[in-house]
């Protein structure tokens, strides 16, 4: 019975994503980082209620800190490595990504509404932490008990990057799916949470306020 509830309270907190998500970047009725830090902090309550993300005292070791730091660099490394390889292909077949630079724009345009030091505050705690919490924490991992390990991260990927489709933007598209990938993987591979949320915690403002790729 209790599994029951906590199935029906995943999915309609998997529904609810969507929602959030649909407002925040589509119809935007208020400031862009109160509503994704609001979003982040309610989803990572619903892993707090239903979920057990830190069961295993494994978690907090020093290789798992190492990994997440690590990690976090690396994939900014593979996403400046998928940029150069976007504006070479442009050089060599010309407009092939023509709404890159407005996608981009798009994406960092939000920056403007916050003062930099806070958005990388909040990039940090609560949203870093909110979206792996939820997503690997409690999504990955439910469908991972459920179907295994590698169907767990497969359904969990397309979700996470599903909420971004009511945008249009194909690059935050692409961007979500690379991180789906790598966050997941990582995650199924380890087993455990703590690195994911460390990696994302890091990644955010790294790629997003210290060091952008444009």
């Amino acid at each position: 019975m209790r599994d029951a509830m906590h199935k029906r309270i995943l999915y309609t907190a998997i529904a609810l994503a969507f929602v959030l998500w649909y407002i925040m970047f589509v119809l935007r009725p208020f400031n862009f980082w109160a509503m994704m830090a609001f979003s982040t902090s309610l989803l990572s309550l619903v892993v707090l209620w239903i979920g057990k993300p830190f069961a295993d005292r494994g978690e907090w070791s020093w290789s798992n800190l190492w990994l997440g730091v690590t990690s976090a660099l690396l994939l900014y490394a593979i996403f400046w490595a998928g940029n150069q390889g976007l504006i070479l292909m442009e050089r060599v077949v010309p407009g092939l990504f023509a709404d890159r630079p407005q996608n981009l724009a798009a994406i960092y345009g939000n920056r403007g509404e916050l003062a930099p030091h806070w958005v990388a505050l909040l990039l940090f705690f609560p949203v870093g932490f909110g979206e792996e919490f939820f997503w690997r924490g409690l999504v990955q991992k439910h469908f991972a008990g459920t179907l295994g390990r590698w169907r767990g991260f497969l359904i969990a990927t397309f979700l996470y990057t599903a909420v971004h489709f009511a945008t249009g933007n194909y690059v935050l598209l692409l961007a979500a799916l690379t991180c789906g990938l790598f966050w997941g993987a990582l995650y199924a591979w380890r087993g455990h949470l703590f690195p994911v949320l460390l990696s994302h915690m890091l990644w955010d403002p790294l790629i997003f306020v210290l060091f952008p790729i444009q």
